[in-house]
C-alpha cells in the first residue's frame, strides 16, 4: 500500500489523494477542483506557489494533515525523479497549514503549479522514518549545475544517493493504509480490494457511499463480463467492439458517459532497427495501412479516425494550428500504389509477392502489443493483414505486462509497437511522448541531457534523427524544441507547436491510428446521482463522491 511502488495497491481519489484535481481543461492547465489543498495562490512570474490545506484535513488515523506532511512528500517526489521534472527548488512550511514552493532560481517552467498540485500526498507518521534527517541538505547539493567540479562531483554523488533512497522508499510497504481520501483500505487480497468511509476525511459529510470495492483484473473481457452481468456500479475507459457495447447497455440500469480524451494509439517505429530508419518504409506503411478499417475492428466504440499524424489528437490540431498549416500535412491515405512506388524508389523489390529490402534480405515484421490490451490486439491483427497482403509477412506478438513491455520498449528491444501518444492536453505533454523520454531526451538536475539508442539505460527507443528538415527548408531539434515549451509564453507555444506537429508528420516516427474518446459506464440500479459534466467526469469516482455525487437509491 505504498502509491510510489511501481505497482501499488492504492486509489487515486479514495485513499491517495493530491493536492488538487486537474478538470482536463484544453485551455486553461491550471483550472483545478480542490483535493488537500482548499486554495492555492501563484505569483506573477509563474515561479513561486503557496497552497493553504483544507481546514481540518486529517489522516485515517485522526492525526491532522499538516504542512509537514506535504514537505515530507516533496522530498519523496525528488528520490522519484519527479520533483525534478517540474524543476521544484525548495519547499517550506510557511505555518501549519500553509506551504510554499519554489521553482529553481533561472527556470520558468510553464507547468510549474500544474505538476505539482498533482503531487501525491503521504503522511510524515508512515514515511518520514524512510527519509534521512540530511534529506533536504542532499536534495539542494543535488540541484547544483554549475562549472565547479568539485560541487559538479558531489552533485553527481547526492543524485545516485537519491535515486538509491528512491528505490529504498519504492520497496517499502506500510503494514496498514493511512489515508487522507474519502476512503481507507481495510482488506487486500489478490481478487479485491475492500475500502470503507475514512470518518476523519475533511468533506466526510459529502461522502453518502460506506464502501467500495475494486475488483482486480487481467484484461478487458472481464470488465465486460461484469458490466454485463450488472455487477459494476462504475467502470473507467473500457476497450470494446460495438456488440460487447449492445450488451452492456441492454443492461437497463447501464448508462455511457463521454468526454473528450486527449489521447491517441499509435504505431510506433524503432529507427534503430532495419528498415524503419528509412522515411521511405515509414511512409510507405502508413499509405498501406486503412486506419478506418483499422479502428472500425480496434476501437469502434471509444475511438475515431486520427486524420493527421502530427503527433496531436485531431481536435488538438484544429485549435493549435491555422487552416492553412493543417492543409501541409499529409494525411498519408490509403493508397497501396503510392506505397509500392515510394518502396520501389528507396530501393526494395518484390519477388515472388514478397518485398526484399535494398540488403537482399526477405522483409518481415512483428507487431509487438500487450496482453489485455483488447483494443491494440485487435488493430494488431488488421494490420499484421494488411502488411502480409502487402507483401510484408507480418505477425502479431503480445507481450505478457505492460510493464515488460514498458521495459522492452526503452530496452530497444520492439521494432514496431503500439504506443499511446497525443497525451494532452498540454502542448508539452503531447510532444514529450514522442520527442522526449522516448527520444532519448531526459531532465536530469534541471538541464537537458540527451541519450543516444546505443546507451541502453537512456531510454531512447524511437531513435528520431535529432535534426528534422521542415517543408520550409527550416531544420529544428525536436527534442530541443519540445522541452523549450515549458519556458514559452503563448504566441512562442503557438509557432513551436506548429513546427513539432510538421516535424511529426514529416518523419513519421509513429503512426497515430485512432483518437480516444473518454467512454465509461455507471450502473443506476443501487446508486444515483452520478455527474454529468466533463472535469469532474474526468476525475476518478473517488473525488465525485468527495464533491458530494453519487447517493444511494432509497
Amino acid at each position: 500500500m505504498n502509491p510510489f511502488n511501481a505497482t501499488p495497491n492504492t486509489f487515486m481519489g479514495y485513499d491517495e489523494m493530491q493536492l488538487a484535481w486537474f478538470t482536463n481543461s484544453a485551455n486553461n492547465e491550471n483550472d483545478f477542483i480542490p483535493g488537500l489543498a482548499k486554495s492555492w495562490v501563484q505569483n506573477k512570474a509563474g515561479t513561486s506557489v503557496t497552497v493553504t490545506l483544507q481546514p481540518g484535513a486529517k489522516w485515517s488515523n485522526g492525526q491532522p494533515v499538516t504542512a509537514q506532511d506535504v514537505v515530507t512528500s516533496m522530498a519523496i517526489a525528488f528520490t522519484q525523479g519527479d520533483a525534478q521534472a517540474f524543476f521544484l527548488g525548495s519547499v517550506k512550511a510557511l505555518s501549519s497549514n500553509k506551504v510554499q514552493f519554489n521553482q529553481l532560481p533561472g527556470q520558468h517552467y510553464n507547468l510549474f503549479m500544474h505538476a505539482l498540485l498533482q503531487s501525491v500526498i503521504v503522511p510524515t507518521s508512515v514515511y518520514g522514518s524512510q527519509l534521512p534527517k540530511n534529506i533536504w541538505q542532499l536534495i539542494d547539493t543535488s540541484q547544483y549545475a554549475g562549472s565547479n567540479k568539485a560541487k559538479a562531483a558531489a552533485a553527481a554523488k547526492a543524485e545516485t544517493q537519491l535515486t538509491n533512497l528512491g528505490k529504498k522508499i519504492a520497496a517499502f510497504a506500510p503494514p496498514t493504509d493511512v489515508s487522507a481520501g474519502p476512503f481507507v483500505i481495510k482488506n487486500l487480497n489478490p481478487g479485491e480490494a475492500y475500502l470503507t468511509k475514512n470518518p476523519y476525511f475533511y468533506a466526510a459529510q459529502n461522502v453518502h457511499v460506506d464502501n467500495v470495492i475494486f475488483r482486480n483484473y487481467t484484461g478487458n473481457q472481464q470488465i465486460w463480463n461484469y458490466l454485463i452481468s450488472g455487477q459494476l456500479d462504475q467502470a473507467p475507459f473500457t476497450s470494446m467492439p460495438t456488440n460487447i457495447l449492445q450488451q452492456v447497455l441492454h443492461v437497463k440500469t447501464n448508462k455511457e458517459l463521454s468526454t473528450p480524451s486527449f489521447v491517441g494509439a499509435a504505431l510506433a517505429f524503432n529507427q534503430s532497427a532495419y528498415p524503419y530508419n528509412l522515411l521511405a518504409v515509414r511512409q510507405a506503411l502508413a499509405h498501406i495501412i486503412n486506419r478506418q478499417d483499422v479502428q472500425k475492428v480496434g476501437e469502434p466504440v471509444s475511438g475515431s479516425v486520427s486524420e493527421y499524424s502530427d503527433g496531436m489528437i485531431d481536435a488538438a490540431t484544429k485549435t493549435w494550428l491555422t487552416k492553412s498549416q493543417i492543409n501541409s500535412l499529409d494525411k498519408y491515405s490509403y493508397n497501396v500504389a503510392l506505397a509500392t512506388k515510394e518502396l520501389e524508389a528507396a530501393g526494395f523489390k518484390k519477388q515472388n509477392g514478397q518485398w526484399i529490402m535494398p540488403n537482399g534480405k526477405p522483409w518481415t515484421a512483428t507487431i509487438y502489443t500487450v496482453n489485455g490490451f483488447s483494443d491494440w490486439i485487435e488493430a494488431s491483427k488488421v494490420i499484421a493483414s494488411e502488411m502480409t497482403s502487402f507483401g510484408i509477412p507480418t505477425q502479431p506478438s503480445i507481450v505478457s505486462s505492460y510493464s515488460e513491455y514498458l521495459q522492452q520498449l526503452a530496452a530497444g528491444k520492439y521494432p514496431i509497437g503500439f504506443w499511446l501518444n497525443a497525451l494532452g492536453p498540454s502542448a508539452y505533454g503531447t510532444f514529450q511522448r514522442i520527442f522526449g523520454s522516448p527520444d532519448g531526451y531526459n531532465v536530469v538536475g534541471g538541464k537537458l541531457q540527451y541519450s543516444p539508442a546505443s546507451d541502453k539505460s537512456g531510454g531512447n527507443w524511437l531513435d528520431i534523427s535529432k535534426e528534422i528538415k521542415l517543408l520550409n527548408g527550416k531544420v529544428i531539434n525536436p527534442g530541443q524544441l519540445t522541452y523549450a515549451l515549458n519556458n514559452m509564453n503563448a504566441a512562442q507555444q503557438k509557432t513551436a507547436v506548429a513546427e513539432l506537429a510538421e516535424a511529426a508528420n514529416v518523419d513519421l516516427p509513429m503512426i497515430t491510428l485512432w483518437n480516444y474518446t473518454n467512454v465509461q459506464f455507471v450502473n443506476t440500479a443501487r446508486f444515483t446521482d452520478f455527474p454529468t459534466q466533463t472535469g469532474v467526469l474526468d476525475n476518478p469516482a473517488g473525488v465525485w463522491m468527495a464533491l458530494g455525487y453519487v447517493k444511494p437509491v432509497k
